[in-house]
Formats: structure tokens, C-alpha cells, sequence
């Protein structure tokens, strides 16, 4: 199910509605325009408190996946934070996440919404 998150990100920078990296994904947050923001599970602690406050009250954010995948799936290298700006892939992403994790005893540790 993983791979299959990975590449509906995929699809979803094919379809030019998606911010990656933190200047972007901060600027696109700012102008209200990101409906999910995904942070890699190996970003840093800084740069997860830094993207929780920038999100809190505009836009959900959950932690998920691993920049090195992440990037991959999206053509990049070294990006920790994407941003989806559209509703339609931001709910059908997070549908496929809780799905991937249901079942698993310590799912919401792996879903770990963080506002």
C-alpha cells in the first residue's frame, strides 16, 4: 500500500499540484493555497515544529514516509516537506494512509497527526 501512496504523489506533481521543499511548501502555506502538508518521518525535530506552527489552524499536517522515497516518487532529491494543493489528491492520499496503517497495533504512532 505504501507504493501506492508514493505514487499517487507521484501523480500528483505530474499534475502540478504539489509544493515540495520548505521555501515553497512555507510560501504556498502563507497564501492558504497547501490542504495537506506531508513531512518526512526523518526530517528534523526543527523542521517539524517549525512547519507545525506555520500549519496550525490553515492546513493539516501529518508525518509520513521517508525523504529518500518521498523524493524519488516526486523527481527531487532531499526533500523532507511536500505540500498538496488540491482537495481531491490531499483527501484521497490520507484515505490511503489510514488505510496502510489500520490494523497495525500501533497505527496512530505511524499516523501521527500532528495538529
Amino acid at each position: 500500500m505504501e507504493n501506492k501512496i508514493y505514487s499517487m504523489i507521484g501523480l500528483c506533481m505530474k499534475a502540478g499540484k504539489l509544493a515540495y521543499g520548505s521555501d515553497m511548501c512555507e510560501e504556498k502555506i502563507k497564501f492558504s493555497k497547501v490542504k495537506k502538508l506531508i513531512v518526512s518521518k526523518d526530517a528534523s525535530n526543527n523542521t517539524k515544529e517549525k512547519f507545525k506552527s506555520l500549519c496550525e489552524g490553515k492546513t493539516k499536517l501529518v508525518e509520513f514516509g521517508k525523504t529518500e522515497k518521498i523524493s524519488h516518487c516526486i523527481g527531487k532529491s532531499n526533500k523532507v516537506v511536500i505540500g498538496i494543493m488540491d482537495d481531491g489528491f490531499s483527501k484521497k492520499i490520507e484515505e490511503m494512509i489510514e488505510e496502510s496503517y489500520k490494523g497495525a497495533n500501533d497505527w496512530w504512532e505511524k499516523l501521527k497527526y500532528m495538529n
